[in-house]
């Protein structure tokens, strides 16, 4: 295991293509789960705290696992799993990677623009 700090763009990408399981113990303050996104984009299974930022990108079972928030006995059971069942480490890695393309910026400014363009239709005056 290695605590590394703060690391450039190109040792993050090296560390997510050298990682078997991502883990992210976040305790609740996240808005929204940017480094699970990272992760998935990568093909890693995620192990995640089961918090509300985090279950806006996260499907259960799907594309990871979410634990109790400050319980390490669960993140350890989630590893356990993963460790035991490599087919379930590809089953997640590989939906993760499909489901991080929705964020990808192509996909969410279409997604901004189009809600612009309805906010604007909506506040046309009917005539």
């Amino acid at each position: 295991m290695l605590f590394a700090g703060r690391v450039s763009e190109a040792d993050k990408a090296r560390f997510y293509r050298t990682a078997d399981v991502f883990v992210a113990p976040s305790t609740g303050q996240e808005s929204f789960g940017i480094v699970l996104l990272e992760a998935m984009a990568a093909g890693l299974p995620v192990i995640a705290s089961d918090i509300h930022g985090y279950k806006k990108v996260v499907q259960r079972n799907v594309t990871g696992l979410l634990v109790e928030p400050k319980d390490p006995d669960a993140i350890t059971a989630a590893l356990e799993r993963l460790y035991a069942d490599p087919a379930m480490r590809e089953r997640l890695g590989s939906a993760g990677s499909r489901k991080a393309v929705e964020y990808d910026w192509t996909h969410v400014t279409e997604r901004l623009v189009d809600l612009y363009q309805e906010v604007i239709q909506r506040r046309k005056p009917s005539v």
